[in-house]
């Protein structure tokens, strides 16, 4: 037996949106920052998965930035905090409370100093490796005083510094003249009177974007009235020299301005982040200008090429759109990925976008070909999870067809960063059903869940067109043929194809759409009324006798979903109705499974007392009674097609309308990488009788297999569109009289109902069998359709919720059926009177929640089994001796009590908590375990790797009396001469941790890893303090700061005496005019 172990994977809460991104070109490096105050680093060369950083604060992040050439990393949180990290040890250094609430944040090139900008205009400087805020900052330079909207330093100058302000002022100023005066810094205000015609559609004209150009000669400006204007920086007029919109080229005249007022579309009216850089593999400029119809409405993503680096830009003709790209929802931010240079601000060599999209945002990765047009791709799929909480998760079982798993691989990882030690392997497929009600695809590739783009179906839109008014309680899909099956709380099963061609015919008859629409509104009409509820004091059973007992809550016109759904549980144990998820109730191990388990022994009792039928049934009365319904039902089984426009819909692409046809609204298709795509056709619908679906299987042949709450079994032959099996487990064959009525009708007071089925191939060469698994403990096989069912094994406890057929000598001629019950999993062999294995939980009242046979890549082969406050037990085949219990993370047992478990084949585990939480763990062996302990005891940052040199920057002559000849010394001296430390209050200096320490502090537990770091951090600033010409120079500036606080004091003081005597000539003034007034009115 080896060495087994659990590893918690990234948990994913849904409710948190990503914030804030930020790359580093040199370490490979993305920060994510999160509204519920996390950061998380994606490291693309090193590690799978991401790596947590402790900011310990809960507002979420709003700016995230790296220090070029530094182990750090600086971040700012929504109550303006500003706190650093060291990436080499994932510590937290120190923080700043910011005196006004940031706006933006830029940092100088080659130093580590950092710009921020504030809503009350000024500008504060904080060395994040030094630990130092400056006392110097930058005031307003606008009237009035207005928000910074962006500050970024100079790409090749190192003390020149752009402020652009919300109201309209961009300035350009030279810190190097900030010693003299205000108005010596400031080189040049630049404004942009907008005309009339543009100003109708907006209350006012705002600047919301700004930034140098790649050479630093020229300024771009975004504005909020849609218009894009260029100024030259270098001295000169300080009017626009390009002015133009997305559409219109120039719109200097006044006949181009009308037509641009006139024509402009409202995603056009707004434009919001710009930036101006240079392609990492043609080293052309470009502009990337965001537009939507309002500030936080930014949906568009549009590149402007300018024709070459070094293009001396005259007019607005030098400036031509090349593409742009729509995305699925509101833009948040975007950023830039550079290809090597982490100079010019960022801009420098870009190949890549990083834009936050959504309400719940997630990371949309954007790559820019060189001939500057644009491709979506994605980053690792835990980042998208977060889009939408989900509400229901399934588990793909067998294995893909090469087919289906090379397109499925194809759509998850394009774009995305694929590590080194990647095999392209898809291990595990999952279908998930969110909350608005789409159904969508996420793969396990090298144990990172990642989402299939392009691969979804809007249940909404499908429902809608048909008239069905359900909720969906069962999914299922075959992995060899691409069938999935989808069954309602209403009783309607969809069929659906997963094919690459979109506009195959796949039905043998089409319904049309409209006369489905009519049939649904008679199939609703039928349905039974909702039963009474009892009077007494005895409780009512789950599966009630009356065949309408679906929660009615669903079944009105406006289909609002169950509470339970949202609430992460899908059962009330003290409801006294049928969940409108009872699908999931068996199938998915979910926290209904408890209710069961204290239940079975009263279930067992009562169905022993009131037996479904008769196990001998007559052959002849069956075959009859079968043809008879077959042919009553076959034409209830209808075809569905639908137009372009419908298909667009149901695969959940937008259309665009008849105004918005432009380069704007170009095909999803041109959009895409090419490569093999994808589609949900949905091709058939099964509509018989009102009674809700309790599961769904599909087969390799064609065949659907679907159990309602009532013990009914239809199996559909979706190739010959037609019913080849109708059964009543709780119902005796009626040669003459059957009918479809008497097939869903209620059998007894307690009926049998079917917890589970599988298809499967019962010996070598044999036919394609049905096992169907009940809630009173019996196993039946349906091995020819023509047949009565023969019941092959019985269970010692029930309801089953597992099977599946496991070869018992590696052969498929001897095979063991494993059956799982909520107490319980055992080995049988057909028609056998008992087990030939047992396992049980070692605690008697543990609940089995969810199971599964797995695979593991060391070879270990056995089943999986979640149990309810004993963590993951592992069981060995095909003998059930091996045992192995595996505890659980804490968090993930908390989420069981109102979860949804699923395990893969290849020992994935992913447990859906309320509010879509997901929580991924995998089992592995020792030696996986140790491979990846060994590698995260690396260094996080990689000291080998260097940034390029800096390009050649221009020195400053007009301060620190001309004696420094490096900008960057000078900027460094002139910003430290008069600073705050904020080390002062315990905080450690990003990269003070001794690295020749690091595999002993690995083992310490993390308050005394915090602690020794700390320690040795003052130890290495003590060694390094011991110059005696440093001592010296910190003396002397201690006493020149004791004597200004000394001459502060006595100008304090002075000034007191002053107030108290200015506060007397205003106590005498007052009496003097008091008395005058009382003389005036004869007081006196």
């Amino acid at each position: 037996m080896p060495n087994l172990r659990i590893i918690e994977d990234l948990q994913v809460d849904p409710v948190t949106n990503a914030t804030a991104t930020a790359f580093d070109p040199i370490q490979k490096v993305l920060a994510v920052g999160y509204s519920n105050g996390s950061i998380r680093l994606f490291f693309a060369q090193k590690y799978t998965a991401s790596t947590p950083l402790q900011t310990n604060g809960t507002s979420a992040i709003t700016h995230v930035r790296f220090i070029t050439g530094h182990a750090a990393l600086v971040c700012i949180d929504y109550a303006g905090v500003l706190r650093v990290f060291d990436l080499d040890t994932l510590g937290f250094c120190f923080d700043y409370q910011v005196p006004m609430a940031p706006t933006c944040i830029s940092s100088f090139a080659g130093t580590s100093w950092v710009l921020v900008g504030t809503e009350g205009g000024r500008v504060y400087f904080v060395d994040c490796v030094n630990g130092y805020k400056s006392d110097y900052s930058i005031g307003c330079l606008a009237k009035p005083v207005s928000p910074v909207a962006a500050v970024e330093t100079h790409p090749l100058e190192t003390e020149k510094i752009l402020i652009a302000y919300v109201n309209g002022t961009t300035v350009v100023c030279d810190l190097g003249k900030a010693s003299i005066s205000e108005r010596a810094m400031t080189l040049g205000k630049y404004t942009y009177e907008s005309p009339l015609e543009l100003m109708a559609k907006t209350s006012g004209v705002w600047i919301l974007d700004a930034g140098w150009s790649p050479t630093g000669d020229k300024i771009a400006v975004s504005y909020s009235n849609g218009v894009i204007a260029v100024f030259e920086s270098n001295g000169g007029s300080t009017k626009p020299i390009v002015v133009r919109t997305i559409q219109c080229p120039d719109i200097q005249s006044p006949e181009n301005i009308q037509e641009a007022a006139a024509n402009m579309p409202s995603k056009l009216s707004c434009l919001g982040t710009i930036r101006w850089c240079l392609h990492g593999q043609t080293d052309r400029s470009f502009l990337v200008v965001t537009s939507g119809s309002t500030a936080k409405l930014q949906s568009y993503i549009h590149i402007l090429s300018t024709n070459g680096k070094n293009v001396d830009i005259k007019c607005s003709q030098n400036i031509v759109l090349e593409d742009s790209i729509e995305l699925p929802a509101s833009l948040l931010s975007i950023s830039t990925i550079t290809s090597s240079s982490p100079w010019r601000n960022g801009n420098d060599g870009v190949v890549e976008l990083t834009a936050l999209v959504g309400q719940r945002a997630f990371v949309q990765k954007l790559f820019i070909s060189p001939d500057l047009h644009i491709h979506s791709g994605n980053l690792p799929g835990e980042l998208k999870w977060s889009i939408v909480p989900a509400v229901q998760q399934f588990a793909v079982e067998g294995t893909l067809s090469t087919v289906l798993n090379r397109a499925l691989l194809c759509s998850a990882t394009a774009g995305s960063t694929v590590p080194a030690s990647s095999n392209g392997a898809l291990s595990q497929l999952y279908c998930c059903i969110d909350d608005a009600s789409t159904l969508s695809f996420w793969c396990t590739v090298d144990q990172r869940l990642c989402h299939c783009d392009d691969v979804s179906l809007n249940l909404d839109s499908l429902f809608r067109m048909v008239g069905t008014e359900g909720q969906i309680t069962s999914v299922h899909l075959c992995a060899l043929s691409g069938l999935l099956a989808i069954g309602t709380d209403s009783g309607e099963t969809f069929l659906c194809l997963l094919t690459t061609d979109r506009w195959e015919s796949l039905a043998q008859q089409y319904t049309p759409i409209t006369q489905l629409h009519k049939l649904a509104l008679q199939y609703y009409s039928m349905r039974p009324r909702q039963p009474q509820r009892p009077t007494t004091t005895q409780s009512t059973r789950p599966h009630s006798t009356q065949v309408d007992s679906a929660d009615q809550q669903h079944l009105g016109l406006q289909r609002h979903r169950s509470a339970s759904l949202h609430d992460g549980g899908v059962f009330k144990r003290k409801s006294k109705r049928l969940s409108s998820s009872f699908g999931t109730l068996f199938r998915r191990g979910s926290s209904a499974s408890g209710h069961l388990r204290e239940n079975s022994k009263h279930k067992a009792d009562a169905t022993n007392a009131v037996l479904s039928r008769d196990t001998n049934i007559d052959a002849m009365a069956w075959k009859q009674q079968l043809n008879k319904l077959a042919l009553e039902m076959t034409p209830m089984v209808y075809g569905l097609q639908f137009d372009p426009r419908q298909q667009q819909l149901i695969s959940g692409n937008t259309l665009p309308t008849d105004a918005d046809k432009s380069y704007l609204s170009m095909d999803i298709s041109e959009q895409k990488n090419d490569s093999l795509q994808l589609f949900i056709r949905p091709f058939m619908l099964a509509r018989f009788v009102y009674c809700p679906v309790v599961k769904v299987v599909t087969s390799e042949h064609g065949l659907v297999a679907i159990a309602y709450s009532n013990g009914t079994l239809v199996v559909v032959d979706a190739i010959g569109q037609k019913v080849v099996l109708a059964d009543n487990i709780n119902l005796s064959p009626k040669a003459n009289s059957a009918s479809v009525s008497d097939l869903f009708g209620a059998a007894n007071e307690s009926p049998v109902v079917i917890t589970t089925m599988v298809f499967a191939a019962i010996g070598s060469g044999s036919q394609m069998s049905l096992l169907v698994g009940t809630s009173c403990g019996h196993i039946y096989q349906y091995a020819d359709f023509e047949k009565p069912p023969i019941l092959v094994a019985t269970a010692p406890e029930s309801p089953i919720i597992y099977l599946t057929l496991e070869p018992a000598d590696g052969t498929a001629n001897s095979q063991l059926l494993v059956v799982g019950t909520v107490g319980s999993i055992t080995l049988h062999q057909f028609h056998s009177t008992g087990p030939v294995a047992t396992f049980q939980p070692s605690d008697s009242k543990a609940q089995i929640l969810s199971m599964r046979v797995v695979h593991l890549p060391s070879g270990w082969h056995g089943i999986a089994a979640i149990i309810r406050n004993n963590g993951l037990a592992m069981v060995s085949l095909p003998d059930l001796t091996e045992k192995v219990g595996l505890k659980l993370p804490s968090s993930v047992e908390r989420l069981l009590h109102a979860a949804d478990a699923c395990i893969g084949a290849g020992g994935q585990i992913q447990v859906l908590g309320p509010g879509g939480r997901l929580a991924q763990l995998h089992v592995t062996d020792a030696v996986a375990e140790l491979t990846e302990s060994s590698s995260m005891q690396q260094e996080y940052y990689d000291n080998s790797l260097k940034p390029p040199p800096q390009p050649v920057r221009k020195g400053i002559t007009s301060w620190l009396l001309g004696k420094a000849t490096d900008p960057t010394a000078d900027i460094d001296a002139f910003l430290g001469s008069h600073h705050r430390d904020l080390l002062a209050q315990g905080g450690t200096k990003p990269g003070a941790r001794l690295h020749n320490n690091m595999l002993q502090l690995e083992t310490e537990d993390p308050p005394a890893l915090s602690k020794r770091s700390r320690q040795d951090s003052k130890l290495g600033e003590i060694d390094k303090s011991l110059d005696m010409g440093e001592i010296a120079e910190t003396q002397e500036l201690l006493e020149r700061r004791g004597q200004q606080l000394e001459e502060v004091s006595q100008a304090m003081d002075q000034l007191s005496l002053q107030s108290e005597g200015f506060l007397k000539k205003i106590r005498a003034y007052n009496a003097e005019q008091e008395k005058k007034s009382k003389r005036r009115f004869g007081l006196f």
